[in-house]
C-alpha cells in the first residue's frame, strides 16, 4: 500500500476545496442517472426485459465511484501535459470521491429506489378485489403518497414528458416531505460521527480498510500503477470479466463460472434440505477486499455463514421448524448482534462521550481540526432525532413507538459504522431487521391500529437493508481528511453539499427516468416490486393480526448475549478465532454470496503471514487491490456496452 503520513492539523488550516466541490457537484447528477440506469433502469438490456445489473451500491466500496476516480486520474494525466494548473490534487480527488459516495447512498437500491415505488403503489394497485382503500389507504397520511392516478399512469407506462405541471405537482409534496426526513436522518448521523470521530480515529486508531483503494489509486506518486503485482491482479480479474461478457454475447464461448451457484439443490433430503440457499462463488473483488481484512474477521465471516446453515439443519432435525417455520430466527438473532455491536461501540466510547457531555456547554468553540463544535454536534443530533420522531408522529405512529423505532434505526447505523471503521466488511445488509420488522415481532400487530401499522410501513423504504446507509461513508470521509490533510471544515462542507445535491439528483432521476422508460414496462422487475413487498405485508398485518412472537424475542436476546460472549473471549483469550463483527455480517444475504471468497482470502492471508511474514503479506496486497480494481472497471464497463448495442451484458455480481 502507498499510504503516507497525514499532514499535521496546522498545515491543513480551514481551507475549503471549492474546486473539488464544484467538480463533485457537477458529477452528482450524472452519477445518479448512471446508477438508476444500471440498477433499476433499462440499463444494458433489451426493451421489455428486466435489468441484469450490476448493482454497485450493494457493496461497501462503491464500484461506480471507483470508476469515476480512475477516470479523473486518467484526465489528470492528460491535463498534466496540457495545463498543469488544471490538475486535481489528491486531496481534491478524494473530496470528489467522498461526495459521490454520499450521492450513491441516496440513489442506491436500498434507499430512494424503494421510496419511489412505495409513493406510487397504493393508488396504482388499489382494487375492489383487494379492498386496499378501506383496509389501509384511508389511514395513510394524505401527503405521504402520490394521489393523482393520471400522473402515475405515465410513470408506470413510460413514453411521456415528465416535466408537465400535472406530473410535477403530483410528486412534489410527498417527495419534499420524505426528503426533509432524509435530511434530518443524515444530519443526525453527521452529528453523531462528529462526536465519535476522535475516539475511533485517534484513541482507538481503527483501521478503516475500505478507504485503502481510493487512497492508493489517487496517490500523487503514481506508485500504485507501477507495481507489477497490481497489474497481474487487474489482468486476472479483467480477463475473467472480459471472457464472461463475451460468453453472454456469443453463446458458443465458454464462460468462467465465478458467480453464485446454489449447492443446496444437492441436498434434497431432510434435514439437510433445511440449510436453505447456499451459493458458492469466486468473485475477484470480494477476494481482493477480503485480503485486507484481519484474519479473525475473515475466519468469522465464512465460519458463521456456515454456522447459520448448521442451525437450520439442526432445527429441522429436532423438529423445531414444524411449529415455527422461522426457526432458528436468523434475522432476529442478527438484529440482536447488531444491537450488541452498537452497545459495545458506545460503551467503549463512554469516557469520551461523558467528557463531551460535561465540557460541551463550558465552551462552544470549535477545535481547529474539527468539523463543528461538540456543543453544536450535541444540539444537532438531538434536534434531528426529535424532528424524525415528530415527523413520524404526524404520519400516524404513537409517540413512544417513534422514539423506539428511531432509537433502533440509529443504533443500527452506529453498528454499521463501527463495522466499517474497525474491519471493513464487503457488505452489511441486515435484511428484515429494521424497526418495522422488529417492533411488530416483539409487540405483535393485534393491539396496533391500522393507522399505526400504515405509518410503520413507511420505515420499510429506508430499512429494507443497510448496505448503503450514509453514516459509515461520513465517518470514512473524516478519516480520509485526517489521512490526507484535508481540513475537517472542508470535509463538512463537501458532505453537506453532497447531501443536498445528491438527494435532489436521486429524486430527479427516479422521477424522470420512469416517465421516459416506464417503471412497469422497461425497468427492472424488482423496482415496482418493492411496493408490493411493503403493502402486501401491511395488508397481512391488518388482515391477520398476531401476538408477540416470543421465540423471536428470545432469538434477539440470544444474538445480543452471544455477541457479548464472543467479545469477552476475544479480549481475554489470545488464541480466540471468533470476531463479533464477523458474526454480525455473516447472516446477511450479501455474505451468503461471499462466504467462499472470504474463505479463499483467509487461506491466502494466513499462508502469506505464516510462511512469509508481514513483508510477504505487504508484497501481495497490490495483487489483491488489482483484483478489486479490474473487477470493478470491467464490470461497470459492460452495461455501457449494452446500452450501445441494445443487448444483455455481463454482471460481475449476483
Amino acid at each position: 500500500m502507498t499510504s503516507a503520513p497525514a499532514p499535521s492539523a496546522d498545515k491543513r488550516g480551514n481551507r475549503i476545496p471549492w474546486r473539488a466541490i464544484l467538480v463533485g457537484t457537477a458529477l452528482l447528477p450524472l452519477n445518479a442517472v448512471w446508477l438508476v440506469r444500471v440498477e433499476v433502469g433499462a440499463g444494458g438490456v433489451v426493451r421489455g426485459t428486466t435489468s441484469n445489473g450490476p448493482y454497485p451500491s450493494t457493496l461497501s466500496l462503491f464500484a461506480n465511484v471507483i470508476c469515476v476516480l480512475v477516470a479523473l486520474g486518467a484526465m489528470n494525466a492528460v491535463l498534466r501535459r496540457i495545463r498543469s494548473s488544471w490538475v486535481l490534487e489528491q486531496s481534491e480527488l478524494l473530496v470528489v470521491y467522498v461526495m459521490l459516495c454520499i450521492g450513491t447512498c441516496f440513489t442506491s437500491i436500498d434507499f430512494l429506489d424503494v421510496l419511489f415505488p412505495m409513493l406510487a403503489h397504493p393508488l396504482k394497485y388499489a382494487t375492489a378485489a383487494n379492498a386496499w382503500q378501506e383496509l389501509f389507504i384511508k389511514h395513510l397520511a394524505p401527503w405521504s403518497y402520490v394521489r393523482d392516478e393520471a400522473a402515475l399512469k405515465g410513470w408506470y407506462q413510460g413514453g411521456v414528458n415528465p416535466y408537465t405541471w400535472q406530473h410535477l405537482r403530483a410528486w412534489l409534496t410527498p417527495v419534499a416531505a420524505w426528503s426533509s426526513l432524509t435530511l434530518a436522518m443524515v444530519g443526525a448521523m453527521f452529528c453523531m460521527n462528529v462526536l465519535l470521530r476522535v475516539q475511533w480515529t485517534r484513541h482507538e486508531k481503527l483501521s478503516y480498510p475500505i478507504i485503502e483503494l481510493p487512497l492508493d489509486i489517487t496517490h500523487p506518486s503514481g506508485v500504485f500503477y507501477r507495481q507489477p503485482a497490481m497489474w497481474i491482479g487487474f489482468s486476472v480479474a479483467g480477463a475473467i470479466s472480459l471472457i464472461n461478457g463475451v460468453a453472454i454475447l456469443v453463446p458458443g464461448v465458454p464462460a468462467i463460472p465465478i458467480k453464485a451457484q446454489d449447492i443446496s439443490v444437492f441436498f434434497p433430503s431432510p434435514p439437510w434440505n433445511a440449510m436453505g440457499w447456499t451459493p458458492i462463488a469466486f468473485y475477484p473483488f470480494a477476494i481482493g477486499l477480503g485480503f485486507l481484512l484481519p484474519a479473525d474477521m475473515l475466519f468469522s465471516c465464512w465460519f458463521f455463514a456456515l454456522w447459520w446453515r448448521a442451525e437450520r439443519v439442526a432445527s429441522a432435525y429436532y423438529g423445531l421448524t414444524q411449529f415455527r417455520p422461522n426457526f432458528p430466527y436468523v434475522n432476529e438473532q442478527s438484529f440482536g448482534i447488531y444491537m450488541a455491536v452498537a452497545a459495545l461501540a458506545l460503551w467503549g466510547a463512554r469516557r469520551h462521550l461523558s467528557e463531551i457531555a460535561v465540557n460541551a456547554w463550558r465552551s462552544g468553540k470549535r477545535e481547529p481540526d474539527a468539523p463543528m463544535s461538540c456543543r453544536m454536534a450535541l444540539v444537532g443530533a438531538v434536534a434531528c432525532f426529535l424532528f424524525c420522531v415528530l415527523f413520524f408522529h404526524q404520519v400516524g405512529l404513537p409517540l413512544w413507538m417513534c422514539f423506539a423505532a428511531f432509537a433502533i434505526y440509529f443504533a443500527i447505523a452506529i453498528a454499521c459504522t463501527r463495522m466499517r471503521a474497525e474491519l471493513g466488511p464487503p457488505a452489511h445488509d441486515l435484511h428484515n431487521g429494521g424497526p418495522d420488522y422488529i417492533l411488530t415481532a416483539c409487540l405483535g400487530t393485534r393491539g396496533m391500529s391500522p393507522q399505526a401499522l400504515g405509518a410503520l410501513t413507511w420505515f420499510y423504504w429506508f430499512n429494507r437493508a443497510y448496505r448503503s446507509i450514509a453514516m459509515p461513508y461520513q465517518m470514512e470521509a473524516f478519516k480520509i481528511g485526517e489521512r490526507r490533510g484535508i481540513s475537517m471544515r472542508g470535509i463538512a462542507v463537501a458532505l453537506g453539499i453532497a447531501t443536498v445535491v445528491g438527494l435532489i439528483s436521486g429524486c430527479w432521476a427516479l422521477f424522470a427516468l420512469p416517465y421516459r422508460l416506464g417503471a412497469e414496462t422497461n425497468m427492472a422487475g424488482h423496482f415496482p416490486y418493492f411496493g408490493w413487498e411493503a403493502y402486501n405485508r401491511l395488508a397481512s398485518w391488518i388482515q391477520t393480526p398476531r401476538d408477540t412472537d416470543v421465540p423471536a424475542v428470545v432469538a434477539i436476546a440470544v444474538g445480543f448475549v452471544s455477541t457479548l460472549g464472543l467479545q469477552v473471549g476475544r479480549m481475554h483469550l489470545p488464541w480466540w478465532p471468533f470476531h463479533p463483527l464477523g458474526y454480525a455480517v455473516s447472516g446477511s444475504f450479501s455474505m451468503s454470496t461471499m462466504w467462499l471468497p472470504m474463505l479463499i482470502a483467509w487461506v491466502c492471508k494466513i499462508a502469506a503471514l505464516r510462511y512469509g511474514g508481514l513483508a510477504t503479506y505487504r508484497r501481495f496486497v497490490p495483487f489483491f487491490l488489482g483484483l478489486m480494481l479490474g473487477d470493478y472497471l470491467f464490470g461497470c464497463a459492460w452495461p455501457m456496452v449494452g446500452w450501445l448495442i441494445r443487448a444483455n451484458t455481463y454482471c460481475y455480481y449476483f
